[in-house]
């Protein structure tokens, strides 16, 4: 009966785990047009930022509330997002945020537009659900975050589950940010298991000997 209690338990986590890793969008490699982008935004200098009509925003690096990770610092386009937002359109070739690390370098692109009804919307092959307001974009919209992995990939980051970069954090950036992949989940359940399996084969053992002694 506990092996079988055990094994489901096991089993549960496993596909619990499993699907909390699929909600989370891995690095992957992008399209030609984001990656023509990344090299024209991620060698700037804080400066050229600036130049660029990008103003780092004073609130500084965006971390989860709920958990671990983060987006980085906004660097907005006033213009670009005047341009884009209102008007419910993303533009794939000039992206109206910036995302800033630590030291003032680009670290990924990001994109938003208000709902006007235009329903789920496409960029990159990327499908954009939309998202419920929050400060600084109180209305319905819909984002994209396109963060710089190595390699020349890319971590798409479009719903609430994935808005977050877990390799990020607030401050000193890149880090961790806390994440358990499904290995150590399973690995750690396991260990657990296997520990409490032992303890009852112990008490079970004793149960026996008490048993053959009331009986001889």
């Amino acid at each position: 009966m506990l092996l079988f209690v055990a094994a489901g338990v096991l089993l549960a986590l496993v596909a619990g785990a499993a699907t909390a890793q699929t909600a989370a969008s891995g690095p992957v490699d992008p399209p030609p047009e984001f990656a023509q982008l990344r090299q024209q935004y991620e060698g700037l200098t804080p400066q050229q930022v600036q130049a660029a009509g990008y103003i780092p925003d004073k609130g500084g690096c965006i971390s989860n509330p709920e958990g671990a990770g983060a987006m980085g610092t906004h660097a907005i386009n006033g213009e670009q997002l005047t341009a884009q937002f209102p008007n419910g359109t993303m533009d794939p070739t000039t992206p109206p945020v910036l995302l800033l690390g630590q030291g003032g370098e680009v670290i990924g692109l990001e994109w938003e537009a208000k709902d006007v009804g235009q329903g789920p919307m496409q960029l990159f092959g990327q499908t954009i659900q939309i998202q419920p307001g929050h400060p600084g974009a109180e209305q319905p919209h819909y984002m994209l975050h396109g963060w710089f992995e190595p390699d020349g990939q890319v971590r798409w980051g479009y719903d609430p589950q994935t808005e977050w970069n877990p390799a990020l954090s607030c401050p000193g950036m890149p880090a961790t940010g806390g994440a358990v992949s499904p290995a150590q989940l399973v690995g750690g359940v396991v260990l657990a298991l296997a520990g409490g399996l032992a303890v009852v084969g112990v008490a079970f053992a004793a149960r026996r000997r008490r048993r053959g002694r009331l009986w001889s």
